[in-house]
């Protein structure tokens, strides 16, 4: 019975030391929680430690620019300019882009839906699709140029300094019109020609280019994408004012470079997207008034390339939107 009772005295005093201790230690703790308010009133809280911001990926003023670079090397690659203009420059038959890119609908975006399919904005559009011909980053890079376009439209037409030519031959407009080919006057009163076959297609033939040579007085001339080859060419030979020649997508090969190299005047030759090689190029050196050469998805050379700018070291050669273009360092 002692026994036991010295048990429970010794038990109870243990619980209540227990006791007192546990209740000492939630005062102090509870003390030390005040204190820390208390100085927390007193003093700047501790910066909260932050999420980090979600960044949105734009690409940097370099890169962009870039993009408008490249993308004006795809617009003339493409033959764009000869339905449209660009500060008083191009063709009439499409839309003046101009200030195409000050609309605030059209975005970069808005022009890779509307050059790979435009009938998706307009069901009743004329423009031909180039989703199957400009992909990637083709279309990006032009897609962003377009939408750079926010330029003045004032332009001034210069006096022409050409020779003057007689009136153009009805038929022989009549004849091309009939082919799909639209002819323009390059300006008011001036009757040097503009004539686009581009969207001619396979109506286009060798024998059919005869016409040409009633029309002495054409100055840019577009064959793009049109079914012609080497032996259609020799009916440019009597077109000896000739200043810009859309060849690209053609059957051109080296072949009819030989008479391409008889056209003293030209200052623009597009050879995009052809069979031509190094070869051929050697037959351009006495271009001289030369100022844009488009030899992109071609099998000409870096080596090609390097030969031609020996001869004409003013001429800008595009070998493709992701490569500079060539020129020779004075």
């Amino acid at each position: 019975m002692t026994t036991q009772r010295a048990k429970t005295i010794h038990f109870e005093s243990s619980f209540k030391s227990f006791h007192w201790s546990l209740l000492g230690g939630i005062a102090a703790g509870t003390m030390l929680i005040a204190l820390g308010m208390a100085g927390a009133s007193g003093q700047a809280k501790a910066p909260a430690k932050k999420t980090p911001a979600k960044t949105e990926s734009k690409a940097s003023p370099a890169a962009g620019g870039a993009d408008v670079a490249a993308g004006k090397k795809v617009y003339d690659a493409n033959g764009c300019a000869t339905c449209h203009i660009i500060s008083g420059k191009g063709g009439s038959n499409g839309p003046d882009l101009t200030r195409t890119g000050a609309d605030a609908t059209h975005t970069a975006q808005w022009f890779t839906v509307q050059v790979g399919n435009p009938k998706a904005h307009n069901p009743n559009s004329s423009m031909p699709p180039y989703a199957a011909s400009i992909k990637g980053n083709d279309m990006t890079a032009l897609s962003a140029y377009l939408a750079s376009l926010k330029g003045s439209t004032a332009a001034t037409t210069p006096k022409s300094t050409l020779p003057a030519v007689g009136a153009p031959d009805p038929a022989a407009v009549a004849q091309l019109e009939k082919m799909g080919a639209v002819v323009t006057q390059i300006a008011q009163g001036d009757n040097h020609l503009d004539v686009n076959l581009h969207t001619s297609g396979t109506a286009v033939t060798d024998s059919s280019l005869a016409v040409l040579a009633k029309l002495p007085g054409i100055l840019h001339l577009d064959l793009g994408g049109t079914s012609v080859s080497d032996a259609g060419l020799v009916y440019l030979k009597s077109l000896k004012g000739l200043t810009a020649l859309h060849l690209e997508g053609t059957k051109v090969t080296d072949a009819g470079l030989v008479t391409v190299g008889g056209l003293h005047d030209l200052t623009y030759l597009n050879l995009y997207n052809t069979g031509i090689t190094d070869a051929g190029l050697a037959h351009l050196t006495k271009l001289t008034n030369l100022h844009s050469l488009y030899v992109w998805q071609t099998k000409v050379t870096d080596d090609g390339v390097a030969k031609l700018k020996q001869a004409l070291p003013k001429v800008e050669i595009v070998q493709g939107w992701d490569k500079p273009a060539k020129t020779i360092s004075k």
